[in-house]
């Protein structure tokens, strides 16, 4: 994933005969690539001006605005991992997933954001912006770059904390949707990394279930194991992904297990699907391990 610190918005400056012959190769270089007549004439314009004396200009103000629009949008990244769990929760710091956690930690925000009003106005229109410490979750998130999200990225979390903490994860994303339902609302695709069965889940998975539908819980899905992913109405496919090195997706009796978790998960999402938009449950794939960058690069 590349850092958006090489994207710049396109600007000119003139303070010297040298700042003149760059500005006169920069618009130049702007004709051939968008080679249009108003655009010419624009920068006829800006010659003009340059020629009369003053000392500053940029063709690109000149621009139309959905042509400076289409700018700022490439200052974008394609595609993101964004990680919408309170925490990763990981003893190899060389896990995957735990990479790609930090790499979104410290990746810079568009850059967009801080050019000026038109362009921090279409980055907004553009992305989701979540400060995750203020979130008003009993877990609190550790971490101080806010969540930035946009529709094409990839959305992830992990199976192990579906399994361990249904209750925290059910109890963040809750809390998100509180103050941020729309983000919440429309995500269609969710990555569940790091996959993992044994023979006894669809037990433990049916047992978990049966008990919090006959709890007295206002919401039964909190302490349910999968009962976070009825928090997004509009899910149209969810994916499982497998640990890096895990036979259990070649071997007949590991493959097998996974059948049987897929199936319960498939089974459980029937029988709820009326929680989802227009009462369709979503699509569900198993598939063995790929890592974030070949998730970026499909």
């Amino acid at each position: 994933m590349k850092s958006r610190s090489s994207h710049r918005a396109p600007s000119g400056r003139r303070t010297s005969s040298k700042s003149h012959r760059d500005s006169s190769s920069t618009t130049r270089s702007a004709q051939s690539t968008i080679g249009t007549d108003l655009l010419i004439s624009q920068t006829e314009q800006a010659l003009a001006a340059l020629q009369a004396g003053t000392t500053t200009f940029t063709l690109f103000s000149t621009m139309p605005a959905e042509m400076r629009l289409k700018v700022w949008g490439h200052t974008f990244e394609s595609k993101e991992a964004v990680c919408i769990e309170h925490n990763v929760y990981k003893s190899d710091v060389n896990d995957d997933s735990t990479k790609a956690f930090i790499e979104e930690n410290k990746r810079l925000l568009p850059v967009a954001l801080f050019v000026n009003k038109e362009s921090r106005d279409h980055a907004l229109g553009c992305h989701t912006i979540i400060h995750r410490d203020e979130i008003a979750a009993p877990i609190k998130y550790a971490g101080l770059r806010p969540l930035c999200a946009k529709a094409s990225d990839v959305f992830w979390v992990e199976f192990i904390t579906m399994m361990n903490c249904p209750d925290e994860l059910h109890d963040w994303i809750s809390a998100i949707k509180t103050n941020h339902a729309g983000f919440i609302d429309s995500i269609t695709k969710l990555e569940v990394r790091g996959t993992f069965s044994e023979f006894f889940f669809p037990r433990v998975l049916n047992d978990n279930k049966n008990t919090c539908q006959s709890s007295a819980e206002i919401d039964p899905s909190r302490k349910m194991i999968c009962g976070s992913v009825l928090l997004f109405p509009a899910l149209k496919e969810i994916t499982f992904t497998g640990k890096d090195d895990d036979k259990d997706w070649v071997t007949p009796l590991g493959r097998l297990q996974l059948e049987q978790l897929k199936a319960w998960i498939v089974a459980f999402l029937e029988q709820l699907k009326p929680l989802f938009n227009g009462g369709a449950a979503p699509k569900v794939t198993f598939r063995p391990f790929k890592t974030f960058q070949q998730l970026m690069d499909g």
